[in-house]
């Protein structure tokens, strides 16, 4: 009959149509295998985008000059690292100590990052001092080591008041005098882990990015390289001034993903060879598979050690923008692995942060008529405290506001559990199901790597104790670089 003919047509051309389709994908296949990798140098960002900052700045942008100014003021004594403040007096006149430089190298270089953000979109001849200021400061922590490869978690004058009369130094196996060669009369401070490295990287890759400075540029060139060629001559283990490292310790051995994000932020800076050999002998299903096979241990820092969030998030934004100039086929299957696998842990939980990175480099859809991405990230920048960023307390979140999480109030009524689960340093406590806002999430450091599910009273006011406000700063500048807000954004979507 016709309908069984038509039918059958139909069936023809369908199978047809699949075939080709099959055929095409094979082809497009083979055109560029998994494993490629595109010749250097290649271009890394949208160099099409225009920036309109003949604006009148709006309530963020004003918020982010505030902290930027308070920032270069104050939160980079000495060679440049950046660190907190307690002050002695209500002018801001008088240190009284410097606090946070334990972790100064993953903040330096996270705020070195956002430096170099802000010079290509502004052209601001300050942006342009600091990434060239805290550059050096990143060398710095490489080289006062004397050991190749090896990163400082923080170094500075033994004449400073970090050090202050040596006695905490000297009993602390971690704290280092230096006292002859190019850094005699310096301390350092070691035991270094890939989260110092996450943030030295981010910040010396964008910066390499947006500098017009030829002796900079070099100057990172040849710290990436010797950075990268020393954990691939480790076989990507961190070891220490003494060739040690701690063999449980997941600190010291950088991963998969990690591997490909340095790897390639060395070989777009470099264009040498042996990167992309490197960067080749990685791109395989197998290798991919068990990454995104791995990427499912994520969903306990939503739990515990939720730092970890702010450290994958950190070190994919580099690779996803950097594997889609150089390798697109894997660029695909990577970013399908940090949208469904990592960012979907910590989607929509009020951290305009990880929101920027997904926006940008995740499988993003903007949405015209609720797009609930944009909205979240406008209203995160708005409640943002600002400058100076002192630490406040919280009580008790009212427990009419939120329900608990299921998970951890199931292990309370198993205790034993818990202390099992305790020596592996997953400490499980009670949280929220949901994410509270900005206004309502514990101080920090950086903001962006506390857990927003927090429940309990925290904090504590002091007018003087003051964080850098870069976890603001990073935030902003990179949501402006991908033009998700504008100079004279409002305080709403």
């Amino acid at each position: 009959t016709q309908s069984t003919w038509g039918l059958f047509s139909e069936m023809i051309l369908f199978t047809f149509l699949l075939f080709s389709a099959v055929v095409g994908s094979f082809r497009n296949t083979e055109d560029l295998p998994l494993n490629y990798v595109a010749d250097w140098p290649q271009k890394a960002y949208d160099d099409s985008m225009i920036y309109n900052e003949e604006a009148m700045a709006g309530p963020l942008r004003e918020k982010a000059d505030q902290h930027d100014l308070w920032n270069a003021k104050y939160h980079h004594p000495y060679y440049g690292g950046q660190v907190g403040i307690l002050f002695k007096d209500k002018e801001y006149k008088q240190v009284l100590q410097y606090h946070s430089w334990g972790d100064s190298c993953i903040w330096t270089g996270t705020y070195l990052g956002t430096q170099a953000i802000r010079y290509h979109i502004t052209k601001d001849s300050k942006a342009r001092e600091n990434i060239i200021f805290n550059a050096k400061a990143l060398d710095g922590y490489l080289h006062v080591t004397n050991t190749t490869g090896y990163i400082a978690r923080y170094y500075a004058p033994q004449k400073s008041i970090p050090y202050g009369d040596g006695k905490v130094c000297k009993a602390d196996p971690k704290c280092h005098t230096v006292d002859s060669g190019r850094y005699a009369g310096d301390f350092w401070q070691g035991d270094t882990t890939k989260d110092q490295y996450t943030g030295w990287f981010f910040g010396m890759a964008l910066a390499y990015e947006f500098i017009d400075d030829e002796n900079t540029k070099k100057m990172i060139k040849d710290d990436v390289i010797e950075v990268v060629d020393t954990l691939i001559k480790n076989d990507w283990i961190i070891r220490n001034e003494k060739g040690e490292y701690k063999f449980f310790s997941a600190g010291h051995r950088p991963t998969y993903i990690y591997q490909l994000s340095w790897l390639s932020i060395a070989y777009h800076l470099s264009g040498l060879k042996k990167y992309k050999d490197e960067i080749e002998s990685r791109l395989t299903w197998s290798k991919l598979l068990i990454a995104e096979i791995s990427s499912y241990t994520a969903l306990f820092n939503v739990y515990t050690q939720y730092y970890g969030h702010n450290l994958a998030h950190t070190t994919w934004y580099n690779l996803l923008r950097l594997s889609k100039a150089y390798f697109p086929q894997g660029h695909k299957r990577l970013k399908d692995i940090f949208s469904n696998k990592v960012h979907n842990l910590v989607e929509l939980t009020h951290n305009p942060w990880f929101n920027g990175i997904f926006m940008s480099q995740g499988n993003y859809v903007p949405d015209q008529r609720d797009d609930k991405h944009k909205a979240q990230l406008i209203q995160d920048l708005a409640d943002f405290r600002p400058a100076p960023n002192h630490v406040y307390h919280l009580p008790p979140r009212d427990n009419s506001t939120y329900s608990l999480d299921p998970v951890t109030s199931w292990l309370v009524y198993f205790p034993k559990l818990r202390e099992i689960l305790s020596t592996f340093k997953m400490n499980f406590k009670p949280q929220a199901a949901k994410a509270f806002p900005i206004k309502f999430q514990c101080h920090s450091d950086f903001l962006f790597q506390r857990t927003p599910y927090e429940i309990g009273a925290c904090g504590f006011e002091h007018d003087l104790y003051i964080q850098p406000g870069h976890d603001y700063l990073a935030a902003y500048w990179l949501s402006v670089f991908h033009g998700f807000v504008d100079k004279s954004q409002q305080s709403f979507h």
